[in-house]
């Protein structure tokens, strides 16, 4: 315990809380560059989904939503197929031809289940999982593989053998409130490169962050008391079990007594003399030696006038 206070005696906490805060936002930042540079594709797809969304819902399908839909599509990788069909199911425009070939219809269903799983009248080994518009960006929360799905079809006490035989897309839609328009955006489900890894490395550094944070309020607290000759040790293990609430417990403590200019110890209000080093820390009439505060000009006690 010696060695802890001599230790914390020496420590400049100003200037370590400086260099914590000055760390810790240095090592946030990298994480978070880090995370948005290997996302990068996924953001760049994210915003170009958006202006889609907004042009397309309030106008339909113009040469303005064409242009943006062919811009995100070459912006994203994941974008497999971009089908615009109306109100009919007519297809009036689409993006790569690999899903519907050379058919006019595009015509979707459910697959067996109630699940959010579609599947369309051109292809049979193909699959579509809904997909949310605000979710756009989170392809690999998912699709993690097949096994979800097989799940998600048992509930509903139905198996396909050769379900793995099936391909798995992903799906957003649009929908234009004025000509019941729809844009279908169909994306493979692959995962952003390292983004697990980095996100396991951004959890474990804000972790310790968040532990130094923790440790380090518990021994300022700890040498604050010990300073103040006003039990370190426990004041020290309440902060350090319940952080702040300890810290506003000790600091009310603190404001509710006084503090000796001369050696610093915490005293009760109502003494005259410091316990710890003798000197004087209120003043007394001198009358009937009652304390007195620094502004009355009488003693409430006695009532005589204070030279």
């Amino acid at each position: 315990m010696k060695k802890l206070e001599l230790l914390l005696n020496k420590l400049d906490f100003k200037k370590a809380v400086k260099i914590y805060i000055s760390a810790s936002i240095i090592l946030l930042l990298l994480c978070a560059l880090s995370i948005a540079y290997v996302s990068k594709d996924k953001i760049f797809m994210a915003l170009d989904y958006g202006k889609v969304s907004e042009t397309f819902e309030k106008d339909g399908l113009t040469e303005t939503v064409k242009s943006q839909l062919s811009k995100l599509a070459s912006d994203s990788k994941d974008i497999v197929n971009i089908i615009s069909a109306d109100k009919n199911n007519n297809i009036i425009y689409k993006f790569n031809s690999d899903i519907v070939g050379n058919n006019n219809k595009f015509t979707l269903m459910p697959y067996e289940t109630n699940k959010g799983y579609l599947k369309d009248n051109i292809n049979k080994n193909i699959i579509y999982k809904v997909v949310k518009n605000e979710n756009v960006i989170l392809n690999k929360d998912y699709i993690k593989s097949h096994d979800k799905i097989i799940s998600d079809i048992d509930d509903d006490f139905y198996y396909q053998q050769d379900f793995d035989s099936q391909k798995v897309n992903l799906m957003n839609y649009l929908v234009s409130r004025h000509t019941q328009d729809r844009v279908y955006i169909i994306r493979t489900a692959s995962q952003i490169p390292y983004a697990e890894s980095l996100l396991k490395i951004t959890g474990l550094i804000a972790g310790l962050i968040f532990m130094v944070y923790w440790i380090g309020l518990a021994l300022w607290v700890y040498r604050d008391a010990d300073r103040k000759n006003n039990n370190p040790a426990l004041w020290g293990l309440m902060v350090l079990i319940t952080n702040i609430v300890g810290l506003i417990i000790y600091t009310m403590y603190k404001q509710n007594n006084r503090i000796c200019d001369k050696c610093g110890s915490i005293q009760d209000k109502d003494n005259v003399f410091c316990t710890n080093c003798g000197a004087q820390i209120n003043k007394v009439c001198s009358n009937c030696h009652s304390i007195i505060g620094k502004k009355d000009h009488y003693c409430s006690k006695c009532g005589v006038k204070i030279l």
